[in-house]
């Protein structure tokens, strides 16, 4: 490099965060506590420059993160190795980055993203937890898992899932997105693990799909409702709710 040339290096961040005191991922108005801002911040101070950070997913209010993905540009020659230590040591106790990597210029944590991973949790203990109640929606009773797969499958491929996006919201140019994997697994305690990775998610539609299937599991709809909520493309017309937020997390962005 020319002495007193300026190198502009892409780093890529892994971010974990308990969503439940941020009002999601994106920064919005003055005064919203957001991952975006907190993050930024840090990253800017540790940079010595303002930073422009771009995530693989726009978390919703009260949405965790294992694997979320930022990327951003930065001149600093502050090593990569000791990236994360040093943000983990200015950020508060419910962010923290768990790995950094130099990646190459093209790369970008959202549009270069194959497919993202979402986990969603329920505990179906009768009663409540102190340790999963931030992480898991709280069912009194069993859930059929048998039949909430055999209900599931009807969402695999690829759809329309304009009923499964986001009530009165604007899901951009297209609804139609490929849902790679549905899985739901009974783990140990009472609790049950959907898994879902797409090439892409409309706005709630992961806690659209899981309040669609609890539904089933509790016996409240009738044997094929889903494939007719997804056949008819009208979120006005699905009349199941969505799953709340603090059961929701992004496992994993794959590239």
């Amino acid at each position: 490099m020319i002495p007193g040339e300026t190198h502009t290096r892409n780093l890529k961040l892994i971010v974990e965060y308990d969503g439940t005191d941020f009002a999601g991922y994106q920064t919005q108005r003055q005064g919203l506590r957001t991952v975006q801002t907190v993050l930024g911040e840090a990253v800017g101070e540790i940079m010595a420059h303002p930073v422009l950070l771009q995530a693989a997913g726009r978390t919703d209010t009260g949405v965790h993160a294992l694997g979320q993905v930022v990327s951003f540009r930065t001149t600093s020659a502050v090593p990569t190795q000791r990236l994360a230590i040093a943000l983990n040591g200015k950020l508060p106790r419910d962010v923290a980055v768990a790995a950094a990597e130099e990646v190459d210029d093209e790369f970008h944590a959202r549009f270069s993203a194959k497919s993202r991973t979402y986990g969603y949790l329920v505990w179906t203990r009768r009663t409540r937890s102190a340790i999963w109640g931030r992480y898991s929606l709280h069912v009194r009773r069993p859930l059929d898992v048998n039949r909430m797969r055999a209900e599931g499958a009807a969402l695999v491929g690829t759809h329309d899932f304009a009923a499964y996006a986001k009530m009165g919201g604007s899901p951009g140019p297209s609804t139609v997105r490929r849902l790679e994997r549905l899985s739901i697994r009974r783990l140990s305690e009472g609790r049950v693990l959907f898994v879902l990775t797409a090439n892409g998610f409309l706005r709630a539609m992961v806690r659209n799909i899981v309040g669609a299937l609890i539904d089933v599991g509790k016996g409240r709809i009738d044997p094929g409702t889903l494939a007719m909520i997804l056949n008819g493309m009208d979120r006005d017309a699905n009349p199941c709710a969505p799953a709340p937020a603090h059961g929701l997390c992004l496992l994993r962005v794959d590239y």
